[in-house]
């Protein structure tokens, strides 16, 4: 097994220390975790997830990091008896300021797509696409659901049983292996009255609000073999956030199968193994690349980005010098042949 990235930590403006680790090179993509259940170094040793973070890194410089309360984050009375919204979203400022660009790409995983949510609402500037994969608004809505809540009910008076039932109904019942690598991560990420604490603070999770705000490109990923996620839960998404995307996608062994990973570079406009060759362009460089691929004016990209039309012109003379073009139609020819500019 390859040795895992190395776990670094930043500290968010309140104080808590919050693991993460950095792999691959390209655009930032800021993986934001599910809540409770997530542990940066026991899901290495998962086969599934080792194999979605490699691969996402094959075109991203992948950002994955522990929330607050659980995991190789701070721990304990002063950081999980504050895990609410608010607080998540300061873990994700905290990471994506040491570890992430200017602009990157959100991806919130089940409980996390609720403070990706809230993050890419009131930051626009900072987040250029947001994907949320088996997410949800609101716990009234979600965790309440019977199938949940007996779950959950079930954490209070049988933690082993409960930990090895949840981890199997989320890969669907269909592989003990896959389930018992879960429930290593699920020991190693929390404990008992941790995950209790952690349910109580859920109680008032609700980022319904935040949805229409979403200005930023959202694609919404749907695993139906879940037996834990709802399609509906993810469709509310697709309908609320303006412009989003919708699209099932199968897992294999608890990660998104490989046609997510394709699905993810082209929403985003980043290519596969070809995409190499973009090495020398800084992130913002691909980025102001992929949207003159698409068609877009400066004065558009200068509106989308948040930044001057001199800033734009300045980014397209250093794209020209870099990639040996000369004029925006050479530059678009150049970035289509590299899979920059896929469909929004």
């Amino acid at each position: 097994m390859p040795p895992a990235p190395a776990v670094r930590y930043a500290r968010t403006d309140d104080g808590v220390d919050i693991a993460y680790w950095r792999l691959g090179r390209g655009p930032a993509l800021l993986h934001a975790p599910n809540v409770q259940l997530g542990h940066l170094l026991a899901e290495w040793s998962v086969d599934a997830m080792r194999g979605w973070y490699r691969e996402l890194a094959r075109t991203f410089a992948v950002v994955r990091y522990d929330h607050r309360g659980g995991g190789l984050s701070s721990r304990g009375q002063t950081a999980s008896s504050v895990q609410s919204i608010d607080a998540l979203v300061r873990d994700i400022g905290a990471v994506a300021d040491a570890a992430a660009d200017d602009r990157f790409v959100l991806l919130g995983w089940l409980a996390g797509a609720l403070p990706a949510i809230a993050y890419a609402a009131r930051n626009p500037e900072r987040v250029s696409h947001l994907i949320l994969w088996n997410g949800f608004a609101r716990d009234a809505t979600h965790g309440q659901a019977p199938r949940l809540r007996s779950l959950f009910e079930m954490a209070a008076v049988d933690w082993e049983l409960f930990i090895e039932s949840i981890c199997q109904a989320a890969l669907g019942w269909s592989d003990a292996g896959d389930a018992r690598q879960w429930a290593d991560v699920a020991r190693a990420a929390t404990t008992q009255h941790e995950f209790l604490s952690y349910l109580e603070a859920r109680r008032q999770w609700d980022v319904a609000a935040e949805l229409s705000r979403i200005r930023t490109p959202t694609l919404i990923l749907y695993d139906p073999q879940n037996a834990l996620t709802s399609e509906e839960r993810s469709r509310e998404l697709a309908v609320g956030i303006p412009g989003a995307r919708y699209l099932a996608s199968a897992q294999q062994g608890g990660a998104p199968a490989a046609g997510a990973v394709e699905a993810i570079r082209s929403f985003v406009g980043v290519g596969g193994a070809a995409s190499a060759d973009l090495a020398e362009l800084t992130p913002r460089e691909r980025e102001v690349l992929g949207l003159v691929v698409r068609g877009a004016t400066n004065a558009e990209i200068a509106e989308r980005l948040f930044i001057s039309v001199n800033t734009v012109t300045r980014h397209l003379t250093h794209i020209y010098a870099k990639t040996g073009t000369s004029r925006r139609a050479e530059a678009v020819r150049y970035g289509m042949e590299r899979g920059l500019g896929g469909p929004e």
